[in-house]
């Protein structure tokens, strides 16, 4: 057997195994821990793809509270939803969706997701200006 077979032997013996490792390992790809109490920019962006998603398939609308997005859009349990109490969504005629954090440190940069992009608003005192 020359080095080209013996190349393609163990090239398939191998690809083989790793696809018996992929069917039958046994354990499904790790879920993504996020700790939700703290919330946070996290958070945010997880329900931004959300209501991406949303609008992609719901023929681009956005939904009327961000509780519609459970489950289909967003992986909470129920009681999970509460978590969502930490932003602030308002649906726009312009900009189609703005989602905020509702509490942002004092002097911290708020942002302000929307549809057509990211807006920034200076904080002042925990409020936005």
């Amino acid at each position: 057997m020359g080095p080209f077979q013996y190349f393609l032997v163990v090239s398939s013996v191998l690809i083989l195994v790793m696809w018996g490792v992929i069917l039958f390992g046994g354990h499904p790809a790790p879920a993504s821990k996020v700790s939700l109490a703290k919330g946070g920019r996290v958070l945010l962006f997880m329900v931004d793809g959300a209501l991406k998603r949303y609008a992609h398939y719901e023929g681009n609308r956005y939904p009327d509270s961000l509780a519609d997005l459970v489950p289909k859009y967003l992986a909470f349990k129920q009681n999970e939803l509460g978590f969502l109490d930490q932003l602030v969504y308002r649906k726009d005629p312009v900009k189609g969706y703005k989602l905020s954090l509702r509490h942002v440190k004092k002097g911290e940069m708020n942002l302000v997701l929307t549809a057509k992009g990211i807006e920034y608003r200076m904080t002042i005192g925990g409020r936005p200006k």
